[in-house]
Parts: structure tokens; sequence; C-alpha cells
């Protein structure tokens, strides 16, 4: 364990650890180091397991391996082995009356579960072979699909997110209605994934986030909120920004996340992990 202020790093992915799809050999190295000094390094992100495990291996971190964060805080992971630690997943009531909802709206939907128990990845739930934003998106990935027309009745597990997608900087309108009409029920924002070209709804069970899901890593290790150091650069990074004893995120982030990190940092692409790690060392 480190003896430094901050025992435990926190790393998004997507346009934080990688920009455009690519790691920096500078990020890389300074989380290494992050690790060789005693630092438990965890990534949280809101890809899935499947989608993030080659990233992992990629690091090549030393000594134990901490749980990786999947699915905007969903799901937790035992990364050599694939097992689910933690899961928060959706009502089924709440799950399908959403999931109506969205496809009213006229979007197909994504219903991602527990792969790790149910031995597959999504619900395709409504047509999706005629729209070339879910082939592009579906085809770019590894994932195990079952197609439905609809998510009702008791044969199906209960999702730990439902999404939809949309032309980049088109997802805010939809993110708006479904608030508005899920109240308290949800919680659910509209992301930008650059190496995609794409923008994303996503939903999860309310009180799934992030934060929520690393102090429940933190416990496993008798680690503080007020000893993590957390880096992210979109929504779904807010609440462990807020959270985290010290938080970074890149100078071109949105505006809010900016507003809430204790240090704004290189733009992204210009190795703003391996900056936050120098400052993490300091403590």
């Amino acid at each position: 364990m480190a003896t430094g202020k901050y025992k435990l790093l926190a790393v998004d992915i997507d346009g934080t650890l990688l920009n455009h799809g690519v790691m920096d050999d500078a990020d890389v190295a300074a989380i290494r180091t992050a690790a060789e000094a005693g630092i438990i390094v965890c990534l949280c992100t809101g890809r899935s397991w499947p989608e993030t495990r080659d990233i992992w291996e990629g690091l090549k971190l030393p000594a134990t391996h901490a749980p990786v964060i999947c699915a905007g805080g969903a799901i937790i992971v035992e990364p050599d082995t694939g097992r689910t630690l933690y899961s928060r997943t959706f009502d089924k009531t709440t799950a399908q009356e959403l999931t109506r909802q969205m496809q009213q709206m006229g979007y197909p939907v994504m219903a991602l579960v527990d792969a790790w128990r149910e031995g597959f990845d999504y619900f395709l739930v409504g047509r999706y072979d005629d729209n070339p934003l879910y082939q592009k998106f579906l085809n770019a990935m590894p994932r195990r699909i079952r197609d439905v027309d609809r998510l009702d009745g008791d044969d199906y597990p209960r999702p730990l997110r439902i999404s939809a997608l949309e032309e980049p900087g088109s997802g805010r309108p939809a993110v708006e209605t479904l608030k508005q009409h899920f109240a308290g029920r949800i919680e659910i924002q509209d992301i930008y994934l650059s190496h995609r070209d794409v923008d994303i709804i996503e939903a999860f069970s309310a009180g799934t986030d992030k934060f929520t899901a690393l102090k429940y890593v933190g416990q496993g290790y008798r680690i503080a909120p007020s000893a993590m150091a957390a880096i992210g650069d979109d929504n779904n990074d807010l609440a462990m920004l807020r959270g985290a004893g010290l938080s970074g995120t890149p100078a071109d982030a949105p505006d809010e996340l900016r507003r809430t990190a204790t240090m704004v940092l290189s733009p992204r692409g210009s190795c703003p992990v391996a900056e936050f790690v120098a400052a993490v060392l300091k403590g």
C-alpha cells in the first residue's frame, strides 16, 4: 500500500486515458509508476467489461489487480477472472417502461446485462438492421446479442444499463424528456463517444454512478474517499470528481467538470493522466 496521501487512483478510459481510441505511452508509464509506488489503480469506465479487457491487459499493471468499474458504475468486475463482484440493476417494471418509452421515441434500445452471469452482453429491442448508426457501433465492439421485440415478461434478466444512439450533439433533447418522465427513478445522461463519433443516451437505476462503485472498491482496501484521486472527462465522471479527495479533468472537458475538479489539466491528447499522476505522487 502507498505511504503518501493518496492510496487509490481512479482513471476514466474514453477521452481521458484513451484519445481517439489510443493510449499515450507517457500516460501508461505514469499509471505503472503509480502502481509500482503501491497506489491502487482502478479503471472506471462507461464501457462494458468485454470492451475494457484489452485496455486493462495493455496497461500490464504490476502486483495485485484492483477491481474494474464498468458500465458507469453499474458493475464491478474482477479483471483476472471476469467475475462480477458488485452490480446495480433496474427493477423490471422500470426497465420495461423505459424501454417502451424509448421505442416510442423511435430508438432501437440496447439493454446491457451481466455477461458473467448470463452468458451474453445485450438485449437489442426493436429493429436496428437498417440503422447505419447502430450497425457501425455494434460492429466495432465485442458483443453477444439477443434480438427481441420487447422487454416484457419475466424471462429477461434485469438490465445494468439501457441505452440508445443518436447523431453527435443530438442526444440532449431525448435525455431531458426522459428525465422529466422518470424523475427520481433513473439516472440518465448523454455521452459523446469520440472514438465512435456518436452520442449515447445512457440510463441506469437510481443511485448508480462511478463514485458509489468507487467507494465499494475503496472499502475492500480500507481507503476513504479523501485518500482517493480521480481523473475523468465527461458527464458520467462528475460524481467521482466531486467525491474524491483529489480530482482532475482535461482543459477541454465540459464546463461543469472544469468547475468541479480540483485540477484542470492539459487538454485531451496532451497526456493529462501523466500530469495528474505526478500530482498524486507529490501528494
